[in-house]
């Protein structure tokens, strides 16, 4: 069952037995000692939650709502059935159960040695000037823009991250003087979550084209559908967060950051202590910090990077450094976007890097593209997999096959040198 409907499961479950009186008690972040973890739960996870209620359920939690909040606050301050453990609401709606050492959701403990999967997409924007196949969910919804393949990779997976580089916004004002600047309705947001999103990755050159009040908007937004956002906040610390995906005992740190604009005082602006904006990386220090620190607390730390040059087919050197110094902090994972095109793939100090995923659902030119899909075995709590999947931009998304998959694939080999694709996109270091 996907992490989605897991939730949606569970929120259906702890609303029936809180207001029947007979859910196990819950009990609050504040009540135990500090955890590690916890930075994947919000103090106001409650809130968090009944908001998810409310989308999912509709019109009824709104009525029951309140009387949820008022059970939630008595069963906060008590001690659960020690054979059930700890239970939090984090703020994107999950109930999480402490497990092991780790947070982990009620019932998703699976059968020992089944693996699990993350996939990351590039470039997504739903404004239908700069994506006119956008312009087909208006009409037919968002699941008329993917062929079949395309969608059930985005629905198969376990845990779905995207690049979302647009803002949720009717309000604010174009940045000055900037050649493209990108928002869509609020209610465009639903199609992210039908697309499967579990993270919206903000930390991009386009999150902050209508200001602050076009950011705080999609802030908003994206709490409101319960999708968890990274590489972007209210301040800095919020911005340099990292996301905890979590499953089977094993945590997985996710960190988003971006270098582009690459100069000092850039239009997207960056977050500080008392300033909405995304996690600058052009220098790299704090974003290494990040990953030295988020693998404290977790088996696994992936870094989603907006970096490089447009239509660049390979990285440049700026991003090869970078690579190498978030290799050498920590980090299992590396994977960038914001070229518009497929870069190469290398291994840096052993660690795996796909430099950029090319746009994904974008603009009106057919562009080669695919996503990433990282396998994660439980058992070793270490990556077990990762296949680059062909696909193609064309007025939407398309899986590639035969021929045009090869083609694909041997541009990628071409391009990378040391490391073996095989002929499902399955790739290691030579």
């Amino acid at each position: 069952m996907k992490m989605r409907e897991m939730k949606v499961y569970f929120l259906y479950v702890l609303t029936a037995l809180l207001l029947a009186g007979t859910a196990a008690p819950l009990k609050a972040a504040a009540s135990t000692q500090a955890d590690p973890e916890k930075e994947a739960v919000s103090e106001q996870g409650a809130g968090g939650a009944l908001r998810t209620c409310r989308a999912v359920i509709g019109m009824q939690a709104e009525k029951l709502a309140g009387e949820i909040a008022g059970r939630v606050q008595v069963l906060r301050g008590e001690l659960g059935n020690p054979d059930w453990g700890s239970f939090m609401i984090s703020r994107s709606g999950r109930i999480l159960r402490r497990s092991q050492g780790k947070w982990v959701l009620p019932e998703e403990e699976k059968e020992s040695g089944e693996d699990f999967t993350i996939v990351f997409t590039g470039d997504v924007i739903f404004d239908r000037g700069q994506n006119p196949g956008a312009s087909r969910a208006w009409s037919d919804g968002i699941r008329a823009c993917f062929d079949e393949d395309s969608w059930n990779t985005m629905q198969d997976a376990d845990f779905l991250v995207v690049n979302n580089e647009f803002q949720y916004t009717d309000g604010g004002s174009p940045i000055p003087n900037k050649k493209f600047t990108f928002r869509c309705p609020p209610e465009t947001a639903q199609w992210l979550a039908e697309m499967g999103t579990d993270v919206a990755a903000l930390a991009n050159n386009h999150i902050f084209d209508y200001g602050e009040e076009g950011l705080l908007d999609t802030f908003d937004t994206l709490d409101e559908i319960g999708i968890p956002y990274f590489g972007a906040g209210h301040d800095i610390e919020e911005a340099q967060k990292p996301v905890y995906l979590i499953e089977d005992g094993v945590v997985v740190a996710l960190l988003n950051a971006t270098e582009i604009e690459r100069y000092e005082n850039s239009d997207t602006r960056g977050a500080g202590e008392d300033t909405p904006g995304v996690f600058r990386c052009l220098d790299d220090t704090d974003l290494c910090d990040g990953v030295r620190e988020a693998k404290k607390h977790a088996d696994l730390c992936i870094v989603f990077v907006h970096w490089g040059t447009e239509l660049m087919p390979a990285a440049e050197e700026s991003q090869i450094d970078k690579a190498q110094d978030l290799a050498d902090a920590g980090a299992d994972l590396i994977v960038g976007a914001h070229p518009h095109i497929l870069q190469n793939i290398s291994y840096e100090n052993g660690v795996p890097v796909f430099y950029s995923l090319g746009n994904y659902f974008f603009s009106a030119s057919t562009r080669d593209s695919g996503v990433l899909r990282v396998t994660v075995d439980p058992g070793e709590a270490a990556i077990k997999s990762l296949q680059f999947i062909p696909m193609q931009q064309r007025q939407g998304v398309v899986t590639l096959y035969d021929g045009e998959k090869e083609r694909v694939l041997d541009t990628m080999r071409d391009l990378s040198p040391g490391v073996r694709i095989d002929e499902d996109g399955f790739f290691t270091e030579e």
